[in-house]
């Protein structure tokens, strides 16, 4: 019997599910770009029910992520072949009404002595948030600054090293501009639930199952606060929050790293206030 679950998953055609789902995120993204919510909130329940993003959404949280052998609260740090075919069924029976579970808490040493708390979700939970993923990402994909490089699909940090090389280099007066750096301290955890449920571009199942992800991994003591670090979904919905903070001034963002670019007559006070002020309605 195990037998027959571990041939039926590697003869999958892997490359055709890509290919199915990419084909439906692709007209997401350009719904969304035409200013179709309504398409785009459509295709996206279809993105859920397709068997093909079920089947891939597996496959990457209990095969492809670096992390796929860690356990979330419910101890389990691995799937059979049998146990992944009927996740996929569960996210098939359930996709919109599902239950997310506590969040395993990891305590991470920094180097600077201070301890991360890295908030992981089980197999499954890792899964929905995947399968969730797949559906959320086009969408915001067709609305993120061309100046935001972190954590999106295509994108590196040899990409935004190349902007900035491009910005600074003689024959564009490089020499004579300034450059601040900023981290956006704590930004996972002090991310509102608010700020990123009104930015969301999702049907309303959608938008319940995230904020079921986002309360499971609350702060006792800021209820309203933080994406789980460790979520799969988590890079996403913070580069929601944050999209936007890019076109305040000439400036490339990399997940909560920000480096602004001043040439000589701009103020930096004024810059960094405006910043502060956008920060102020995201991180309440």
């Amino acid at each position: 019997m195990s037998n027959r679950y571990s041939d039926l998953w590697k003869k999958q055609s892997w490359k055709k599910h890509q290919q199915n789902l990419f084909r439906l995120q692709k007209r997401v993204y350009k719904a969304v770009r035409a200013r179709d919510l309504r398409k785009a909130r459509s295709l996206q329940k279809l993105i859920l029910k397709s068997r093909s993003a079920q089947l891939l959404a597996v496959r990457q949280v209990s095969q492809l992520n670096q992390g796929k052998k860690t356990a979330g609260v419910d101890g389990i740090k691995s799937l059979s072949y049998k146990q992944r075919w009927e996740l996929a069924d569960e996210l098939l029976g359930s996709s919109t009404k599902w239950k997310h579970n506590r969040l395993r808490e990891i305590p991470i040493p920094k180097k600077n002595g201070k301890t991360r708390i890295l908030k992981v979700p089980t197999i499954a939970d890792r899964a929905w948030q995947c399968l969730i993923k797949y559906a959320l990402e086009p969408a915001h994909e067709a609305t993120f600054s061309a100046d935001s490089y972190g954590f999106r699909p295509g994108r590196c940090t040899q990409d935004v090293q190349k902007r900035l090389f491009l910005h600074l280099k003689s024959d564009a007066n490089g020499i004579t501009k300034r450059v601040i750096e900023l981290d956006i301290k704590k930004c996972f955890d002090r991310i509102s639930h608010p700020s990123i449920m009104e930015r969301l571009i999702a049907p309303a199942s959608i938008k319940l199952g995230i904020f079921r992800c986002l309360k499971a991994g609350v702060n006792p003591d800021f209820p309203e606060q933080g994406t789980p670090q460790g979520g799969v979904v988590s890079p996403l919905l913070a580069n929601i929050a944050l999209n936007g903070i890019e076109e305040i001034h000439t400036s490339l963002r990399y997940a909560d790293d920000i480096v602004i670019i001043l040439k000589p007559k701009d103020n930096a006070e004024k810059v960094l206030t405006k910043i502060k002020a956008f920060l102020e309605l995201i991180c309440k």
